[in-house]
């Protein structure tokens, strides 16, 4: 037994102390985000805001949860709009009953004492998902090599990891997914097992509703590598995945009497962020005059329809309206939209690893400061070494014939369609997860490289 455990030790060692080392700075990072930005700071026009949770969807993610935690019989879930996505601020109030995390004190003010304990739970499951992942890889036979590089990049990029001191759900997100990557590299056997696949990616969407499109992968992976059943698979397949559809439609159904299963901010998301820079690139205008415009011809279709937006029933009528509003606009301006949504997708693509760290400190005018434009050059820089591993990994996956980088890259693909449009560079992290293995095979075949010009 002894012997055994040393064999383990002596065959696993780097990815023991990557595992270790990534922990530590991890701890490191979590207590100093804590200390330096566990409170209000101001803005440069002097309101506030709570340098752990800046954003809006922060804020309402934590109120989300500090909901969740104080509920007994899950009314946040049956009598709540299904907005954006389900499970991360009940994740976070879940972690929240176990440590019993305050989330407000008694003058109603934000309270992170206890949010270590969250950032915690979500580093050890996304460790789990790399260990997984680890094994996964090697089981098939991928050479060591590649598989250390992986693990180090998963461990260590920063614009991956920067996301496990915050409550956004991505670190969480990635997790799910890099289990969904360790059971299409090894497929189970049992057609029930199938079934349990389905469900974890009906949670994958309910976690990150971006996720969508990810069955249709494994659903083509089971057809093209299952030589025993492989429809009778699928059936399962679909059947677990739908079902988390259909619970999300009837729990719908039972508030508000219409039956929906997509979040409704994929409705006006069209109408609030994208018709803006059309129009403002169409009619030469900014794009807060846009927004200004659409904002108001919003309020007086909700005066000429008599719309109380306090009912659900009557956002539906808004929401309707705007995106056939968008959809029309889009369609009357072809070109310009290709333009804009080309551009959007592009920006999306620049890589950040300090996002989180310079929006804390800078708050909302990050975007518009000296800091943002000085560092964009060398995120740029970074984001070439990191492109030009990929395309070298993507040659050298093909010249070996090796199939299973190309599959992550299709889910990353069905992931970067649903969001780029938005140009949010935060939106794209998830494929830039999905691109590891490129990476890997990319840094190992320059290692190999540089090994033979020092001989």
């Amino acid at each position: 037994m002894q012997l055994r455990f040393f064999k383990i030790y002596r065959e696993n060692k780097l990815l023991l102390i990557f595992l270790i080392s990534s922990f530590i700075i991890s701890l490191v990072n979590f207590n100093i985000q804590t200390n330096f930005f566990g409170k209000y700071l101001l803005n440069n026009d002097g309101s506030s805001y709570h340098g752990i949770l800046r954003s809006p969807p922060e804020v309402r993610m934590w109120k989300e949860a500090y909901k969740f935690k104080n509920d007994t019989n899950l009314k946040i879930i049956k009598d709540n709009e299904f907005k954006y996505h389900l499970l991360p601020s009940l994740n976070l109030g879940f972690v929240g009953k176990i440590f019993n995390i305050n989330f407000f004190d008694k003058n109603n003010k934000i309270d992170i004492e206890g949010i270590n304990y969250f950032f915690l739970t979500q580093l050890i499951f996304y460790f789990f998902s790399v260990i997984l992942f680890y094994i996964k890889l090697l089981k098939i036979g991928i050479d060591r090599k590649v598989v250390n590089i992986c693990v180090f990049f998963l461990l260590f990029e920063p614009t991956i990891n920067q996301f496990n001191y915050t409550i956004f759900g991505e670190t969480i997100f990635f997790s799910i997914i890099l289990i969904i990557f360790s059971i299409l590299i090894d497929l189970p056997k049992k057609n029930i097992n199938y079934f349990f696949f389905g469900l974890l990616l009906g949670i994958c969407y309910l976690q990150r509703s971006v996720a969508m499109l990810i069955i249709v992968i494994p659903i083509f992976v089971i057809f093209f590598k299952v030589t025993k059943k492989p429809i009778i698979k699928i059936i399962y397949l679909l059947t677990s995945y739908i079902l988390v559809f259909m619970f999300l439609g009837f729990m719908n159904f039972n508030r508000v009497g219409i039956f929906y299963f997509l979040p409704t901010s994929t409705k006006h998301n069209l109408y609030v962020y994208l018709i803006p820079k059309i129009m403002g690139s169409t009619e030469k205008i900014s794009e807060n005059d846009a927004h200004q415009i659409l904002n108001l011809k919003k309020e007086n279709f909700i005066k000429i329809k008599k719309l109380e937006l306090e009912n659900e029933k009557d956002r539906f009528v808004l929401y309707d309206w705007q995106k056939k509003e968008a959809v029309d606009y889009i369609i009357d301006n072809k070109v310009r939209a290709f333009e804009v949504i080309l551009k959007s997708s592009i920006y999306s693509m620049l890589l950040n690893p300090t996002e989180i760290l310079f929006n804390r400190i800078k708050g909302k005018d990050y975007y518009k400061s000296i800091l943002h434009k000085e560092t964009i050059k060398y995120r740029i820089i970074y984001t070439l070494i990191i492109y030009i591993l990929v395309l070298i990994g993507f040659v050298q996956s093909i010249r070996q014939k090796i199939i299973l980088p190309h599959i992550f890259f299709l889910i990353g693909l069905s992931l970067f369609a649903v969001s780029s449009w938005v140009g949010y560079t935060r939106y794209f992290v998830p494929t830039l997860l999905t691109l590891s293995l490129y990476i890997s095979y990319g840094t190992n075949f320059l290692i190999n490289l540089i090994n033979k010009k020092l001989r």
